[in-house]
């Protein structure tokens, strides 16, 4: 299909254009029947068939279905966090977004052929250029750790000939120091 033939995802319900939506959300969100709903409807004047309501519910719950997992998502991204105080967010946020992209072309089957794959390149391409620059950062960061490790190291020997133990205790810290600052 070509790209000015395809039409719109966006799906609009005739719920949206109700005025009594608000009451319709809340029973939906309490377990009302359709027909418990229609009759609701009806008594504010306006009119829907349940199978109307069943199209909108059924997006609706997709929707709360997606916030679930998002949120899910969320809770392991936190403990991850917590777990691992060094965790690099970038990388994860990135990973998450990978991860959403290969799961929206791994279900898309009939959609597929909809899918605007110059897009998903052109995102998947900077995906992967902010991690090669997180990469290069990282690379620059930790040669700056090291000379000034080494520097740091220098001006401390030079200080502190006279006194080798205090000398030793110092150079094992700054070590420890620098392998903190540049491991992963």
């Amino acid at each position: 299909m070509s790209t000015s033939k395809r039409k719109s995802h966006r799906k609009h319900f005739k719920v949206e254009s109700l005025k009594s939506r608000e009451t319709v959300d809340k029973m939906l969100a309490e377990g009302y029947t359709y027909e418990d709903i229609v009759a609701a409807v009806a008594k504010n004047g306006e009119s829907i068939t349940a199978a109307s309501l069943s199209r909108y519910h059924g997006s609706f719950e997709r929707i709360a279905e997606r916030i679930t997992k998002t949120r899910e998502q969320m809770k392991v991204l936190v403990e991850a966090v917590r777990e691992q105080p060094n965790t690099d967010l970038a990388q994860v946020a990135n990973e998450l977004m990978m991860t959403g992209l290969i799961q929206r072309i791994s279900t898309a089957e009939d959609e597929f052929d909809d899918l605007p794959l110059d897009k998903v390149g052109r995102l998947v391409a900077s995906l992967e250029r902010s991690g090669i620059m997180r990469e290069k950062l990282k690379f620059e960061f930790d040669k700056g750790v090291s000379a000034a490790h080494a520097e740091y190291k220098s001006r401390v020997q030079d200080e502190l000939k006279a006194h080798p133990e205090l000398l030793l205790r110092m150079l094992e810290i700054i070590d420890n120091v620098q392998e903190e600052l540049t491991t992963d």
